[in-house]
Parts: C-alpha cells; sequence; structure tokens
C-alpha cells in the first residue's frame, strides 16, 4: 500500500509557497507544521520559520535548510542532499540517520551523535555539545570540530577528508 495523499486543504496552505520546480520555500513563515505524507520535488527551506516538527512522512529530492528554527528533532526522512540544521534547537538525530551531503549541526543544543550516523559529504559540529563521537560515524568529507569539546577521535571513526579542530 502506497502513501497517501496529502489533503487538498493541507496542500492549499502551501499555495504560493511551492515554485515551478517544486522547492519549497517557508522562510520565516508563520506555518507551524507541514502536512503528511508530503513530498518535496525540489528543496525544503524553512529557515526561521515557526515550524517545531517536520513529519515522518517527508520526502525532500533536494536539500533541507533548518536553520534557526524550532525544531528539537530531525526525522529519519529521505533528503537527497544536504541538511542545514544550524542555530536550530535540534537536540536529537535518529540512529542509522544518513545524510547524502553535508552536515551542519553548528550552533544547535545536540550533545550526542546516533549510533551508525553516515554523513556523505562534510560534518560541522563547531559550537555543539557533543563530547565523543560514536565509534561507527563516517564522513565522506570534512569533520569540523571547532567550538566543540570533543577531545578525542576513536580510531574507527572514518573521516575522508580533514579533520579541524
Amino acid at each position: 500500500m502506497g502513501k497517501k495523499k496529502p489533503h487538498f486543504v493541507d496542500t492549499l496552505k502551501l499555495h504560493g509557497y511551492i515554485d515551478n520546480y517544486g522547492n519549497v520555500r517557508l522562510n520565516n513563515s508563520p506555518l507551524t507544521e507541514l502536512p503528511e505524507p508530503f513530498d518535496v520535488e525540489g528543496f525544503l527551506d524553512i529557515e526561521g520559520s515557526q515550524i517545531e516538527r517536520l513529519p515522518d512522512g517527508l520526502t525532500v529530492k533536494g536539500y533541507v535548510n533548518a536553520s534557526n528554527t524550532r525544531l528539537t528533532r530531525f526525522p529519519k526522512i529521505d533528503v537527497g542532499g544536504y541538511i542545514n540544521l544550524t542555530n536550530s534547537k535540534v537536540a536529537v538525530l535518529p540512529q542509522g540517520f544518513k545524510v547524502n551531503g553535508d552536515l551542519s549541526l553548528s550552533g544547535t543544543p545536540i550533545a550526542a551523535l546516533p549510533r551508525r550516523l553516515n554523513v556523505k559529504g562534510n560534518l560541522y559540529l563547531s559550537n555543539t555539545r557533543v563530547k565523543s563521537l560514536p565509534p561507527d560515524l563516517s564522513v565522506g568529507g570534512d569533520l569540523y570540530l571547532r567550538g566543540s569539546p570533543v577531545s578525542t577521535i576513536p580510531e574507527t571513526v572514518r573521516v575522508g577528508g580533514r579533520i579541524y579542530r
């Protein structure tokens, strides 16, 4: 059984926020939620919006920009590109979380990374509360630790690029 389509009223609330390419721009929007399920053909930009949670049935073919939002957790959803959570309230990521581009957690209250976190691009942990890295962390690009209390990196952590402290 496939995903059910959102109600017409739910998609009508987004009228004027979706462009011809399927990009959804909700920057500084007063909307507090998205319909569930919701498929975004392009990118999803909710920077500075009032949205506090993303639906579990969300799919984004492009990137997600959720910087400066009230999000406290990020669900295990399909995102085709990078995920920017800079200065959001995100404190929890799901176990086994996979990011197809960069992941920025800079300036968030997150204190621990989930097991089996796999970031194909760069991972930005600057100015976070993260003290240790999970032993099965995989980063395809660079790892940015400046301003975080991480003091040691387990030998099993895989980083494809450089580590910046």
